[in-house]
Order: structure tokens, then sequence, then C-alpha cells
């Protein structure tokens, strides 16, 4: 009896030991995939607003025929910039906070297959044990 409670005592041991290195594993792969996401919002938003910043330059600069001067075109340019600061703070849960939220929590609560696949091998082992025991 006392070598098979020491054989149970080492295996939950080794159980827990490798269960908390796969956690370690998931919180790595799952923080560096955050990592990766917050890094590529910023490069995409740091392009988008020099691009932007350009075009707004070169339709200024087109519009200085047609208005007399840079003056009107850079007040064009404001307003629009305003509004569409307006829009994005208005719709800012829509356009932001809910595709934010949603990535998120796909990366933090997907089921990898490996899960499964362990649940699955577990499940398999309990059953084969109560099998047992009944036979």
């Amino acid at each position: 009896m006392d070598i098979e409670y020491q054989r149970f005592l080492d295996e939950a041991k080794e159980y827990t030991r490798l269960r908390y290195k796969m956690l370690k594993l998931e919180f790595l792969e799952k923080s560096s995939q955050i990592i990766a996401l917050i890094v590529l919002v910023i490069v995409v938003t740091v392009l988008l607003l020099a691009a932007l910043t350009y075009f707004s330059f070169a339709a200024i600069h087109a519009l200085k025929g047609v208005l007399g001067g840079l003056t009107g075109g850079f007040c064009i340019f404001g307003g629009i910039f305003i509004l569409l600061m307006a829009v994005i703070v208005l719709f800012r849960k829509q356009i932001i906070v809910n595709p934010l939220i949603k990535q998120l929590s796909e990366i933090m609560f997907a089921e990898d297959d490996a899960d499964n696949d362990a649940n699955y091998e577990v499940k398999k082992s309990n059953d084969e044990t109560q099998q047992n025991k009944q036979s």
C-alpha cells in the first residue's frame, strides 16, 4: 500500500510540475501574440498617419490653384480632420474597442489542439481505470 501511495504521490508531483511548465509556455505564447498585435497596431497607425499627412499636403497644394492660396486648403483639411476625429470619438466602441476586445479574447481564450488532446487522453485514462475497477 505504501508503494502505491508513493507512486501516486510521485505521479501527482510530476503532473503538477508539467502542468506548471505548460502554463508558463501558454502564458509566453499568449503574451507574445498580444505584444505582436500591439506592435502591429502601432506600426500600421504610424504608417497610416504618415500617408495621410503626405496625401493631405498634396491635396492642399492641388487646391492652391483653385482656392487662390494655401490658407483655404489648410482650413478645409483642418475641418476634415476635426470631423474625422469627432466620428472616431463618437464611434470608438464600434471602431476601436470592440474589435480590440474581440481580437484579445480570441488570443486569450483560444482552444489549443494540444489541450484538447491532453484532455482526451486524461478522460480516456480515467474511463479505462473505471472499467478496470468494475471488472
